[in-house]
């Protein structure tokens, strides 16, 4: 353990605790309570962008089925680092309150709780999937659509952020996510536009390139 790390992860868990961050950070990190808005936002994508919105879904679904079924399940297992939830003493674990469905969740109380190592060997805490999709979705989308990439980002940063005000990761978990997230984000697209140009489709790679620089 890198002892800056600690001591980073105690600032940003303890220290620079709020109330309203104690709500804020377990909701942008509980996925699960998100999934109807997202399935919205999926269906809008289908309905406005036609050909171009098909070929922006199945970027997003490429980039996050590499980096998470892939990437992220690859590395925890090979590295195994511990949560510090689960490793050490003096974190706070935050929580959204249990309800159904998942979306309910943003309406109830936090919860908090104090860590409880578990002398464990083996753990899931590197990389951090969170981020990693993330910022791997925020990076197909600002291929696509600049302005509402940006918009991406910022959400990016704060899953990120939470991830370490939870308990649930590192500091140094989060960087090579973040990295690791805008690559696959890029390579997929990249990939995907070429391919699409290739087969005939080149007024729907067109349409993308020029939307990123709008």
């Amino acid at each position: 353990m890198i002892s800056w790390d600690l001591t980073l992860l105690h600032l940003i868990n303890r220290e620079w605790a709020h109330p309203v961050l104690d709500w804020l950070m377990p909701a942008v990190s509980a996925v699960d309570a998100w999934y109807p808005i997202m399935a919205l936002a999926l269906l809008l994508v289908l309905w406005r962008g036609r050909a171009r919105g098909v070929l922006l879904c199945l970027c997003v679904g490429m980039a996050l089925g590499i980096a998470d079924g892939i990437i992220s399940n690859t590395l925890k297992e090979a590295i195994g680092r511990v949560r510090p939830r689960s490793a050490i003493t003096g974190v706070t674990v935050r929580d959204l309150g249990d309800a159904k469905p998942a979306t309910m969740r943003l309406f109830v109380p936090p919860t908090q709780r104090p860590s409880q190592p578990r002398g464990l060997k083996h753990g899931n805490s590197f990389p951090s999937s969170h981020t990693m999709n993330m910022f791997a979705l925020a990076t197909v989308i600002a291929l696509f659509h600049r302005r509402w990439g940006i918009a991406l980002y910022v959400l990016a940063a704060l899953v990120a952020y939470s991830r370490v005000y939870c308990g649930a990761h590192w500091p140094t978990d989060i960087a090579p996510s973040m990295a690791m997230g805008v690559l696959v984000g890029w390579s997929v697209t990249r990939l995907m536009l070429l391919a699409s140009h290739r087969l005939g489709f080149g007024h729907v790679a067109q349409s993308s390139k020029t939307a990123t620089r709008n």
